[in-house]
């Protein structure tokens, strides 16, 4: 399904671009801001699936709150790679070339998944904020 999305938005167009947009900071910004979250969404999932509800729980809290940041990041990202702003968060994740699982040890899992509520609070996780830090570079 996203091959043929990304065919069918390319079919008369030059190739999706490639690698991270160096000279572009609001693409690249919107390109490593989709990275965090999309890292945190995996830990959240493999955090899940392995019993830490808390961990889970406090990333949907992080999700919810960022959600205008993750969507803004999104349409940029989206218009970039496949010329509009609607597309499946999972096609960008593959036109960036984002893994799909974390695949952790549970001795490298549970110290994160425990850590997991309290690095979300972090100012390095307020999207919005490293967005504006990142664009003054």
């Amino acid at each position: 399904m996203l091959l043929t999305l990304a065919a069918s938005v390319h079919a008369d167009e030059k190739p999706a671009p490639q690698g991270y947009a160096f000279d572009a900071p609001e693409i690249l910004t919107a390109q490593l801001l989709w990275g965090v979250a999309h890292g945190a969404r995996l830990l959240a999932l493999a955090c899940a699936q392995s019993g830490k509800g808390e961990a889970a729980e406090a990333w949907v809290r992080w999700q919810e709150r960022e959600r205008p940041n993750i969507l803004a990041a999104g349409q940029v990202l989206g218009s970039h790679y496949f010329g509009q702003e609607n597309v499946p968060p999972d096609a960008i994740t593959a036109a960036l070339g984002l893994k799909t699982a974390l695949a952790l040890p549970p001795e490298q899992l549970a110290p994160a998944c425990a850590t997991l509520p309290e690095a979300l609070a972090q100012p390095r996780y307020d999207l919005k904020q490293r967005r504006e830090e990142m664009l003054k570079k």
